[in-house]
């Protein structure tokens, strides 16, 4: 199956470059385009306003790797499996860059970010070690620079500031939560951690109402440092005359927990996976200054969606066969007739799991009011189910109030990730 092209995007007198920009652990409810009343994103904002600003975007999964590959690969987990620790996608399944490679784009990445087995096989041409090894953020200025007339490019760079621990500088931080009314307080052992450990076992610690509030302020510090290389980076881009005719496309691996529903943090932090909304909506920022105009989106993204709009926009056809879809039709004001289906799926410990945390799937399927949540093994099954309309928070269990609505949505989901008969378990 090919790729729709809408075509009236696609510049005829050069391809633009595409600059992926991924950012761990990111809560698009905490940028200001997105509502947040701190305003601590004024870079990320401005950058909104002048692109294609999607407001229910979603994950494939609670944990990086799997929804990383569902960008590149138009897949959900359950189809690349790319699922665990030390998976490797199939050799054979066409991915983002090997497509953009063959149709005469450069797709120079990092070492670091295709180190490990998980991402092997994406089509990358792997850079020398030890050629670009500024701190974070400084490395892609260096990576851009070099490649400032190799056009066109496509380059992935993902931010890993935002994840644990959140160790933003001392003073932003306080500052934020001063300026909320709070005043800083004795660094309890909750909060130690948050500032030091990348992994934060559930329930290994007891956080207090002023740890929560601690914790969000340390969250959003980092927020400012992000916000400010964005403005750094847009500066760049400018000054090198890139900016004008490179898509720049800014979302997440997943969403953060930050105690909504008891802890901080996502699978891979703390070794119990939750696909509550916190967890699966992530920023989608699509920016062509030479071509697409400010709209704010209201209808359903995924990660999934992102391969085929890439390749719709340059006109790229390909016999791939991708779950996603392009969101050009979105972004060219035709909104009409789009209805979608969110499916979600991760191990319980992402990428710190054991084997016993590996045979336990945690799986939900959404549709704008309802999400049954499927948590499965080899000797239970238990599910959940919310009324998004109700209850957005998700906060009541109401599967023994909807029992026909909740078998409805096990037969589709499972029929949809062919795991075959569902159980009546609760």
């Amino acid at each position: 199956m090919a790729y729709i092209c809408c075509g009236n995007l696609y510049a005829k007198d050069g391809r633009p470059n595409i600059l992926l920009f991924t950012i761990d652990a990111c809560r698009p409810d905490h940028f200001g385009c997105y509502g947040y009343s701190r305003k601590l994103t004024p870079n990320i904002d401005r950058l909104a306003g002048e692109g294609a600003l999607f407001t229910n975007a979603f994950s494939q999964s609670a944990w990086t790797t799997p929804g990383m590959i569902s960008i590149f690969t138009s897949l959900h987990p359950f189809a690349h499996k790319v699922e665990s620790r030390g998976d490797s996608l199939d050799s054979q399944i066409p991915t983002l860059p090997e497509v953009l490679k063959e149709n005469g784009y450069a797709v120079p990445v990092l070492p670091r970010f295709v180190d490990i087995p998980n991402y092997w096989n994406l089509g990358f041409d792997v850079l020398e070690k030890g050629k670009f090894q500024g701190k974070e953020g400084e490395d892609l200025l260096e990576l851009l620079h070099a490649y400032k007339e190799k056009r066109p490019f496509f380059i992935w760079y993902h931010y890993h500031e935002l994840h644990l621990p959140y160790d933003s500088p001392d003073l932003q931080s306080r500052g934020i939560a001063e300026g909320e009314g709070k005043k800083p307080v004795i660094e309890s052992e909750g909060i130690s951690l948050i500032k030091t450990k990348p992994v934060i076992k559930h329930d290994s610690v007891v956080f207090t109402g002023e740890d929560k509030s601690r914790a969000v302020a340390l969250y959003d510090g980092q927020l400012v440092s992000l916000d400010e290389y964005v403005g750094k980076l847009i500066k760049k881009l400018k000054e090198w005359e890139l900016y004008e005719n490179t898509i720049i496309i800014i979302t997440s691996d997943h969403g953060e927990e930050l105690f909504e529903h008891g802890f901080v943090g996502h699978a891979s932090t703390s070794l119990n996976a939750k696909l509550y909304d916190e967890m699966i909506r992530i920023p989608l920022i699509i920016v062509w200054p030479k071509k697409i105009s400010h709209k704010r989106i209201d209808a359903y993204a995924q990660q999934i969606d992102i391969m085929p709009t890439i390749l719709d926009i340059l006109d790229i056809p390909t016999n791939t066969q991708p779950e996603g879809r392009s969101l050009l039709p979105l972004i060219e004001d035709d909104q009409s007739d789009w209805s979608a289906t969110i499916y979600c799926e991760t191990i319980m410990g992402g990428y710190q799991s054991t084997e016993e945390l590996r045979n336990i799937r945690l799986r939900c399927i959404r549709t704008e009011e309802w999400k049954l949540i499927a948590k499965n093994s080899n000797e239970f099954d238990r599910y959940e189910l919310y009324n998004l309309i109700n209850d957005p928070g998700e906060k009541e269990n109401v599967i023994g109030k909807y029992p026909d609505i909740a078998i409805g949505l096990k037969e589709k989901l499972f029929a949809r990730i062919g795991y075959g008969k569902f159980s009546e378990k609760e």
